[in-house]
């Protein structure tokens, strides 16, 4: 039996790990808390820290595992893949030299520059205050993005998290310090959307089209998180997207592949993640991603009908195949419950009861997120802690599913009550069509 080595511990992680398990993998993890649904299916669960990649290395070694998948960005862009091929153990998440397309902004957009990939907005990379000022004068509408890894939380956009030029200057003297560089863009209009594929080095499969919902409260209104829930569409378009944008975006990602291998020498394998707005102009590239998107995941993993392990085992040897990668047509909507307070104050350590056999019943899939288990009783961490994905034929009907299995679970948690609704997704077609995106 193949031994797969899953790396990190959150809601993506349990798919991921259950994924390879349901398609007759031996799982061992690796994580820096123990994630009950992800151990209860492990042969072993190593605890530890998940940027000791030594530590990391060594583990797969004496477990033997055949391969290994990482969850997170932060081992990824530190080159956990490098690590652990060095030990001859594959990975089936790409090298460092590559993983700086989501481990550095600037790096990112001058890519698409230099190669004439025309799917990103005005931008410009300051090192210093100076910088920033004539930068913001000149793009006036602008969006200030950390050049480092953020955990999805760092980027500030003109109108929404800040106000104004000192407020703009103020957030680059705070962030400047740590990530050196800081890109300073054109805010684009429209809607997001997230493409991810299956990559092997020469081909990428597309999965589902997916929308996130980053903002804590209903009505898309309140912080940015990590995304507080998701939808997709059971013709893995979305409600808004068409086949051409789906068609150019993925074009744009197949580009983006091929000018890595031209700019570092090594090919992309594993999973590459776009995340697009679509404005007047087609579809535009917001970041690209090295991993599987937390909560999309959850969302294409729970429609895969194909054996996962074999799309992994295919990736690693570069013959993923179009006819090794098939999806359920159906519909689907996960709905993410976070501590109260998250993202910016939430309670930690406080416990929470799951009738899962509710859950199943109910036909809802239930994904364990940042939370630990000790003496049989499940807590939160500071981060998103379970996640509930219905699936149905319709957006709204799988909405509804996790709703109603939402009462099932107990404790001190909020979630949004809008995420797969009829209003918001209404609420998107509206805006695209007074923008004049959409007919």
């Amino acid at each position: 039996m193949i031994k797969a080595l899953v790396i990190g511990d959150g809601g993506r992680e349990n798919a991921i790990a259950l994924a390879l398990f349901n398609s007759g993998a031996k799982i061992y993890s690796y994580s820096s808390i123990r994630n009950p649904g992800i151990a209860r299916i492990s042969e072993k669960n190593k605890i530890g820290n998940l940027l000791n990649l030594e530590e990391i290395a060594n583990f797969a070694m004496h477990e033997r595992v055949d391969f290994a998948i990482c969850g997170p960005e932060a081992p990824i862009v530190a080159g956990v893949a490098d690590v652990l091929e060095k030990y001859n153990i594959p990975c089936v998440s790409p090298l460092k030299s590559v993983a700086k397309i989501e481990g550095s902004k600037s790096y990112a957009r001058e890519l698409l520059k230099k190669y004439n990939i025309k799917a990103y907005p005005k931008f410009k990379i300051v090192t210093t205050l100076e910088e920033a000022k004539n930068a913001i004068a000149e793009i006036k509408d602008y969006v200030v993005k950390p050049d480092g890894l953020t955990g999805g939380k760092g980027v500030k956009v003109l109108g929404e998290h800040i106000f104004n030029e000192n407020e703009a200057i103020e957030y680059c003297s705070k962030i400047l310090p740590q990530h050196k560089k800081v890109v300073i863009e054109e805010r684009m209009e429209g809607e997001e959307f997230v493409l991810q594929c299956f990559v092997d080095g020469k081909r990428l499969i597309p999965m589902p089209l997916v929308h996130d919902h980053k903002r804590a409260y209903d009505d898309d209104k309140g912080e940015n998180t990590g995304g507080m829930g998701s939808i997709s569409q059971k013709d893995h378009l979305l409600p808004f997207i068409t086949k051409d944008v789906q068609e150019k975006a993925y074009k744009i990602m197949k580009e983006t592949v091929e000018a890595l291998k031209k700019e570092e020498g090594v090919e992309y394998k594993g999973i590459l993640y776009g995340q697009f707005m679509i404005t007047r102009d087609g579809p535009k590239i917001v970041e690209y991603n090295v991993r599987f998107g937390d909560p999309e995941a959850m969302n294409v993993l729970s429609l895969l009908r194909s054996n996962f392990l074999n799309i992994c085992l295919r990736i690693i040897d570069s013959n993923l195949g179009w006819n090794d990668v098939d999806f359920e047509k159906m519909s689907s909507v996960c709905v993410y419950l976070v501590p109260e307070g998250y993202p910016s104050n939430p309670l930690k350590n406080q416990p929470i009861q799951i009738d899962e056999k509710k859950i199943i019943e109910k036909g809802c899939k239930l994904f364990y997120a940042s939370v630990y288990e000790e003496k049989g009783v499940i807590y939160t961490t500071g981060s998103r802690s379970i996640g509930l994905v219905g699936i149905s034929e319709e957006i709204t009907d799988a909405s509804k599913m996790c709703y109603e299995c939402i009462k099932y679970i107990q404790g001190k948690l909020f979630y949004r009550k809008d995420i797969g609704t009829e209003y918001l997704i209404n609420k998107r077609i509206n805006k695209l069509k007074q923008l004049g995106i959409i007919k």
